[in-house]
């Protein structure tokens, strides 16, 4: 889509990056591990130029990526140049939403309003972008800025098994790995590992399993009275929809989150290439990836489960698919 905004090369960002005094790095509401990782990698490249920078997000960061961000402090600035990195659009910084962008560097079909844009939506991960942004501008490539953002690119592609992983993805995490990325340690840590409570999360969401269209869509849910109950928090749910790519046989999944009471975010995956899940998300003004995308509904669990299948079932239908 065009937004009237000038949408630069990976050179000319990177040339860009040097030419402001300071930044705020803005990433995305609920933060994943790419956007948490893209926007530290990017101001820790930048601090080691000798340009201030800051980190922000209107959510905390979940206690999975702490490990990674903690070590590093950032000092508060004010009045300073606005980065947007892996967020698709403004309402996508949530509480920051109002903020003036001047660069921003996504691999999402992006509709930012930022004076300089870098996107790219060939691309898996938006780490994959920081990394070479940062090779760019002629940083060193140290093992923390390598660990930062392999996470990135692991957790966006659920280990190389989403469909947007392709062979610069492959190209991009060895190039990580060369430079001492802990490849097997972050793989097992963010996409195996399991304690008590995250099995608990995945007992309760098969137990909320429902089928539609010939059983061809798995819809389910994790309520905020089932969070309640576990006992975790908003920070802690990353990666939920993964118990439904687990599941054979199927054309779309559809998670719902219930976030706040009555306030639902519904994840929509599709698991073929004909399938395009923003085509579903953007009748309610979501979007995100071909394969994988979102948006947020107010109501009790089942009932937007109930109307993201009718918009899985209507996009089937307009699309031929016998259902």
């Amino acid at each position: 889509m065009d937004t009237g905004y000038m949408n630069i090369t990976m050179k000319e960002m990177a040339r860009k990056l040097k030419e402001y005094p300071a930044y705020q790095i803005y990433y995305h509401k609920s933060p994943d591990g790419d956007a948490v990782t893209s926007a530290y990698a990017l101001a820790l490249a930048l601090k080691s130029l000798g340009i201030p920078c800051e980190p922000v997000c209107c959510d905390p960061i979940p206690p999975a990526y702490r490990y990674l961000t903690d070590p590093h402090v950032f000092e508060p600035l004010e009045g300073c140049t606005a980065i947007a990195v892996d967020s698709a659009n403004a309402k996508r910084l949530g509480k920051n939403s109002h903020v003036k962008i001047t660069l921003c560097i996504d691999h999402h079909e992006n509709t930012m309003e930022a004076e300089f844009r870098y996107v790219d939506p060939e691309r898996s991960s938006c780490a994959e972008l920081i990394y070479e942004l940062i090779q760019e501008m002629g940083v060193p490539m140290t093992k923390v800025l390598a660990d930062l953002l392999y996470v990135g690119l692991v957790t966006d592609t659920r280990c190389f098994r989403t469909y947007s992983t392709n062979v610069r993805s492959l190209e991009a995490a060895a190039a990580m790995a060369r430079d001492g990325a802990d490849i097997v340690g972050i793989a097992r840590r963010h996409e195996l590992e399991k304690d008590a409570r995250k099995i608990e999360i995945e007992k309760t969401i098969m137990n909320h399993f429902h089928y539609s269209c010939a059983e061809k869509v798995l819809g389910t849910w994790f309520s905020w009275e089932d969070m309640q109950r576990i006992g975790v928090d908003e920070t802690e749910l990353g990666g939920l929809a993964l118990i439904v790519d687990q599941i054979s046989g199927l054309d779309i999944g559809i998670l719902i989150r219930e976030k706040s009471p009555g306030h639902c975010s519904v994840s929509v995956r599709s698991y073929r290439k004909d399938i395009n899940a923003v085509e579903i998300c953007s009748e309610y003004g979501g979007g995100g990836h071909a394969d994988r995308a979102g948006f947020e509904l107010e109501g009790d669990p089942a009932a937007v489960l109930s109307t993201a299948e009718e918009a899985a079932a209507r996009y089937l239908s307009a699309q031929h698919t016998v259902i």
